[in-house]
């Protein structure tokens, strides 16, 4: 059997490995120092030390004294990333739609290695928490606790979902939190039934969201929008009936843009 055919497990390049290590590293500890870096790794010192130099270089590291920090190359990479998104295009100024309805946050996540992944984000005229917000933008989220995360759960299989709890387990981020399996199925279970999940102040108290799935041109789950507000405003009939339908309509209209834009190349 020849190098490439089915069965054949690809070579990885640890050098390369490395570096995203190293880079994960420095974006987890904020402003690490070498030494700090080093004490992630194994690896010697000077071996470190080439790393952050050529990652330097590169510009995907700042440094500044003796402290490091991920390079401005980033924010152009990201960019063109999120701007090659079919999702992100569908789904921008619907999202800018909702959160001047809702006056809250709305946001649009994709699942990513069984994280979830904020690819964009509205702010409405009353939207509290912005350090939350910006958290959650810079560091993958657990799905288990969200609403987008539990629409997104929604449309895998069983299988799949197991996979996911297995590699990023059920912890507990408030007394709210599902961290039992047998309970997360049957929730997961009943978003399936209404179109969309919501979070009861699992993720952080005082707050809740509202999330469904959206579905690609396949059929298949692509991503999950979202509306998240404090306690005080997202509830009774409007945690219950409004913002459910305003953003099971938004998914829906995503939906739709995706078809079309595909309708629209295929022309």
């Amino acid at each position: 059997m020849s190098e490439g055919d089915a069965g054949d497990e690809p070579r990885r390049i640890k050098s390369v490995q490395t570096a995203s290590r190293i880079v994960s590293v420095v974006q987890r500890l904020s402003n690490p120092t070498l030494g700090e870096v080093c004490a992630e790794l194994d690896a010697s010192k000077g071996t470190v030390h080439t790393y952050l130099a050529t990652l330097e270089d590169e510009g995907f590291l700042t440094r500044t004294g003796r402290t490091y920090r991920l390079g401005l190359r980033f924010i152009t990479l990201s960019e063109s990333v999120r701007n090659e998104t079919p999702l992100y295009r569908a789904g921008k100024e619907e999202v800018d739609a909702l959160a001047a309805t809702t006056h809250e946050y709305a946001h649009l996540t994709v699942e990513h290695r069984g994280r979830e992944v904020t690819i964009y984000e509205s702010r409405g005229d009353d939207a509290v928490a912005t350090d939350y917000h910006l958290r959650m933008r810079e560091t993958p989220q657990h799905l288990h606790y969200s609403a987008s995360g539990k629409a997104l759960l929604s449309q895998f299989d069983d299988d799949r979902v197991r996979s996911i709890l297995d590699s990023e387990g059920l912890d507990g981020q408030t007394a709210n939190t599902i961290t039992d399996r047998d309970e997360l199925f049957a929730v997961l279970e009943r978003v399936r039934e209404r179109g969309y999940a919501v979070n009861d102040e699992e993720e952080i108290r005082g707050m809740r969201s509202v999330g469904a799935p959206v579905r690609g041109v396949d059929g298949a789950v692509c991503g999950a929008v979202s509306v998240t507000a404090p306690t005080s405003r997202l509830s009774g009939e409007r945690f219950e009936t409004e913002v459910p339908e305003l953003v099971t309509e938004t998914a829906n209209l995503i939906e739709l843009n995706l078809e079309t834009a595909v309708f629209e190349r295929n022309r």
